[in-house]
């Protein structure tokens, strides 16, 4: 697997009748021996205290400014030295940009020592982190896909980050984002990252198709359908797009006509009860549905400015690098917007970390605002702080273009009941499952959704 291993190495006053004649002598033979006893005592006291004092921490490698102590929120945290061990499975754009923002952090805390590592994206799985996890040997920080932050709580594998959760860098949250990464009254994760998939519809064909609105269940795409049909005798027309492998286009595409609540994940459902309506509709039209892979934009817009396409589920950044034009054909259905965490990253702290404390301070390093705009800018990324949809003018640093308003209103509102990160350790494993056998049964050209029901739905599977 590839991860660090290292040693295991808090009286009432009272009114006297003055008496006749009093002398001097008596009132100094009680006052003497009371200034002897204090100052015996204050010596005592400072005695003490001078042994407790450290009087020996490594001033060679703090500046002349610099404290022992760094605050962080309402904590006061040691610097003394220490070695902070970091996993990410970015890309090469993205790690290069973290790895800039640790160079800054280790100027800025040179007495901590952080040993930074890049996994190829994809290749550490649900099993290499609880692995880790159970030997001890997990590194301090993780970047981990939102689905495994519950999962790996509710197994006593990470740690909770409230200490970081406080003031500013609480309110600057998303509600969207932050709740599922809440279980038992505790946060587990920071938001590091997040690409949501977003359902649009082509506006231009649906006016061709006589629909003055959005299309909102299955019985008005079945009439959309005939009419479609009808209009493109010569050429196939499509009413939706499905890259192979790309589980999450099916389930947004899904959730969008699910009816009634707690839908969460529909293929969970469908494990419980033995079918998928929605799904099962699918297939019977899988005529109508392409398969143009994300990977090949140029075909996807060819086939949406030929009115071609009625809808597609893209990520914010394959929409972002569409042309001006495609983009102009395109509505964005707000119904569409299910589970935005779930193609997103957060920063953990592993259970057996020593140094949570440092962990604390190198996360609230690499996620802040300026960060996270960054991360938009060259990676197509939407923000996760909330300051980053505000007003031009109160972004100084920003240089590239805003984020949508819109955005901000749907991952700033909580997810309706049982849209959420279920604290389940075996969701991660079904997410695997169902991966793989939609990869199986959705390449080579051919869509089959019908066998990849089969598999899922069966016992093997629950």
């Amino acid at each position: 697997m590839g991860l660090d291993k290292r040693e295991k190495s808090w009286y009432p006053i009272r009114n006297y009748e003055r008496k006749p004649e009093r002398t001097n002598t008596l009132t100094l033979r009680r006052i003497v021996p009371l200034l002897i006893g204090a100052l015996l005592l204050a010596a005592l006291l400072l005695l003490h205290f001078t042994r407790v004092l450290d009087w020996n921490w490594a001033r060679e490698s703090q500046g002349d400014s610099q404290s022992p102590v760094v605050y962080v929120g309402a904590e006061r945290v040691d610097t003394q030295p220490s070695e902070l061990y970091v996993t990410v499975s970015l890309d090469d754009a993205s790690f290069a940009r973290l790895t800039k923002l640790n160079d800054r952090f280790i100027a800025q805390y040179p007495h901590i020592e952080v040993h930074l590592r890049n996994e190829a994206p994809g290749s550490l799985s649900f099993e290499d982190w609880l692995t880790a996890g159970k030997r001890g040997d997990a590194p301090d920080v993780m970047l981990l896909n939102n689905a495994l932050v519950l999962p790996l709580a509710v197994q006593g594998y990470l740690k909770s980050v409230d200490a970081l959760m406080t003031g500013d860098m609480l309110t600057d949250q998303l509600a969207g984002l932050l709740e599922p990464l809440r279980w038992n009254g505790y946060l587990w994760g920071v938001p590091a990252d997040i690409e949501p998939y977003l359902l649009f519809w082509n506006k231009d064909m649906l006016a061709e198709l006589g629909q003055q609105s959005l299309i909102p269940d299955i019985a008005r795409l079945d009439e959309t359908l005939k009419k479609m049909a009808d209009a493109n005798a010569g050429e196939p027309a499509y009413f939706t797009n499905l890259s192979p492998g790309d589980l999450h286009q099916l389930l947004i595409w899904e959730a969008k006509f699910h009816q009634g609540e707690g839908k969460f994940i529909a293929l969970k459902k469908a494990e419980e009860t033995g079918s998928a309506p929605h799904l099962e509709w699918l297939n019977s039209h899988a005529e109508y549905v392409s398969g143009i892979p994300m990977s090949q934009p140029f075909k996807l817009s060819e086939l949406l400015i030929d009115n071609r396409l009625l809808s597609a589920v893209m990520t914010w950044g394959a929409y972002s690098k569409l042309n001006k034009g495609v983009q102009e054909k395109l509505i964005l259905d707000s119904e569409g917007l299910s589970y935005p965490w779930l193609n997103g990253s957060s920063f953990a702290i592993s259970a057996g970390s020593k140094h949570d404390d440092d962990a604390i301070i190198w996360i609230e390093g690499m996620t802040g605002a300026a960060n996270s705009d960054a991360a938009f800018g060259d990676a197509g990324k939407l923000p996760v702080r909330a300051s980053l949809y505000g007003e031009q003018d109160q972004l100084a640093f920003r240089n590239g273009p805003m984020p949508p308003v819109w955005w901000y209103e749907a991952l700033n509102a909580k997810q309706p009941e049982g849209e959420n990160a279920l604290a389940d350790p075996l969701w991660p494993l079904r997410w695997q499952q169902w991966e793989a056998e939609w990869r199986l049964h959705s390449g080579d050209g051919g869509l089959r959704i019908a066998e990849f029901l089969a598999v899922v739905t069966s016992k093997h599977h629950e």
